[in-house]
């Protein structure tokens, strides 16, 4: 009986890994499409938004410190404030949360 569970088990382990990589792998690749179309929304907003004369004068002044004519621009600058650095988004991808099984069945599987 032992001997039978063996055989099927290494009968069917290749396939069955093949199949749970690729869920995994389309599981990853809908949630970045879901990312990408969110992202691809928001810049349809703004260059719908940098198609409206406001919408360049708003850029011109937040982003270029541009002013009209007559107008004078202060900047003010608190001397309490720490400055501080910038940290890179990580290029790692972060795992995304999952069941007990998932974490089990990445491990008997091999995927990362």
């Amino acid at each position: 009986m032992l001997t039978l569970a063996a055989v099927l088990g290494w009968a069917f382990y290749p396939p069955l890994k093949i199949q749970y990589q690729e869920s995994r792998e389309q599981a990853r690749l809908e949630a970045e499409l879901a990312s990408l179309k969110e992202r691809n929304e928001s810049l349809s907003v703004q260059v719908e938004r940098l198609r409206t004369p406001e919408g360049v004068e708003e850029v011109a002044r937040e982003s270029l410190g541009m002013v009209k004519e007559g107008e004078n621009l202060y900047v003010v600058i608190d001397p309490a404030e720490e400055t501080s650095t910038l940290v890179p988004e990580s290029s790692e991808e972060e795992a995304a949360p999952g069941s007990v099984w998932n974490g089990l069945l990445d491990l008997v599987f091999g995927v990362r």
